[in-house]
């Protein structure tokens, strides 16, 4: 079976480095982002993270993201909340749901404003 040659580049195509330079070492690696991945609790999941791309979208993403991280997580930590056994409630809302919401709303604040503090500590612009 013929195969064909593989096709010399030339050494100064700037692809592959033998030897890396001081300039890459002062800046190591890092991911460019415009929305973050999330461990379970908040943080981001990228090397050194750089958002990129229009600011006001990448901070909305983050405070929404946040946002509705930090309710599901006030929301699964009330699951042992026990219910009406019988059904039978009044017209008042239920303290232990009242609570609840309020915790899930400053949680929700919370993380907002970790949204916006991190798109504007790490946006570096369009992409440049």
């Amino acid at each position: 079976m013929a195969t064909t040659p593989k096709k010399e580049t030339p050494a100064d195509t700037g692809v592959l480095q033998d030897k890396p330079t001081a300039k890459a070492a002062e800046h190591g690696d890092h991911d460019r982002i415009v929305m973050a991945s999330r461990k379970p609790d908040g943080s981001m999941d990228q090397i050194a993270p750089e958002f990129i791309g229009d600011k006001d979208v990448a901070e909305a993403a983050a405070k929404r993201q946040l946002a509705e991280q930090a309710a599901s997580a006030v929301d699964v930590a009330a699951r042992g909340v026990a219910s009406n056994p019988d059904g039978v409630g009044g017209s008042e809302p239920d303290a232990e749901v009242k609570a609840l919401k309020d915790a899930q709303e400053e949680a929700v604040k919370a993380a907002e404003a970790q949204g916006a503090r991190e798109v504007q500590q790490l946006h570096r612009g369009l992409g440049d």
